[in-house]
């Protein structure tokens, strides 16, 4: 019997939610991402001229989707006698799904952003204050600033809030080393909120699901939809279970079909540092 399970794969991180423009659509629709090109432009001129005509451009592009599918069985006889949980192999497969639908839209991402340019792509040994600074500085000119990223790279950006007062000694505020010392990371930096993203782990409970070493400089000022990387769920979790007449084995097998891009402009509207030490 087959059957459609709503929002099957609950989100396990809220990295998507910063980073991403993300739509759902039906099973076989298709959905336009926008990108404006070219504004209007503004002229000084005599009284009484004509300015210039302003085109206004877009560029559209629909996402091909993949699949993401899993598998779980079990032997029907212990579905019944309670010794394993359907529910459970359920949550399990769910969970491995949304960890392998995430590797692929940062593969995505990380693929476009390398071939970035300053001041939205930037890379440096640990945090390279001549580095991150100027990526800040240039979308604290649109309005607040936010910095996502795992706890081990924004904890890095405490040690770049002191200063030298002498040859060998750095110092803090005491804010600072409180903040620190209650949290282990500080709330703002160079002016930019600092967000701690929520990163579990994978199946083997040590490699988290984000990349630990990428530092993303989100402008507030960016709706949703100017947000470079484009994401498209089609249609729900589909669900079709089965037992096999046989070996008496209850299986159900899980799809969800999804696609991801980045559509940029002129420039996209983010930045990505990334720490490029071991």
């Amino acid at each position: 019997m087959g059957y459609t399970v709503n929002e099957m794969i609950k989100p396990q991180t809220d990295w998507l939610t910063h980073v991403a423009d993300v739509k759902r659509v039906g099973y076989g629709e298709k959905a336009a991402f926008r990108t404006k090109l070219e504004g209007v432009t503004a002229f000084i001129q005599a009284k009484g001229a004509t300015p210039a005509r302003s085109k206004i451009a877009h560029k559209q592009v629909t996402l091909d989707t993949v699949a993401v599918s899993a598998r779980p069985v079990i032997n029907v006889y212990e579905l019944r006698t309670g010794r394993v949980q359907m529910a459970d192999l359920i949550r399990d497969a769910s969970y491995e799904m949304h960890v392998k639908q995430i590797q692929y839209i940062q593969q995505v991402l990380n693929a476009a952003a390398s071939s970035w340019t300053a001041p939205f792509y930037a890379t440096g040994s640990g945090i390279v204050k001549t580095a991150l600074n100027p990526q800040i500085q240039h979308w604290m000119r649109t309005g607040a600033v936010a910095l996502l990223g795992d706890i081990a790279i924004i904890s890095k950006l405490a040690d770049q809030t002191g200063f030298t007062a002498a040859t060998s000694t750095q110092q803090f505020s005491p804010s600072i080393i409180d903040e620190v010392i209650h949290t282990g990371v500080i709330g703002v930096y160079y002016g930019a909120k600092v967000i701690n993203l929520v990163n579990p782990y994978l199946s083997d409970n040590m490699t988290p699901v984000i990349d630990t070493k990428r530092l993303y400089i989100l402008p507030s000022a960016a709706s949703a939809d100017m947000r470079p990387l484009k994401v498209l769920y089609e249609g729900d979790v589909q669900s079709t279970e089965s037992t096999n007449i046989d070996d008496l084995a209850y299986e159900v097998r899980l799809d969800q079909w999804f696609g991801a891009g980045v559509v940029t402009g002129k420039t996209p509207a983010m930045s990505v540092y990334v720490d490029s030490s071991n």
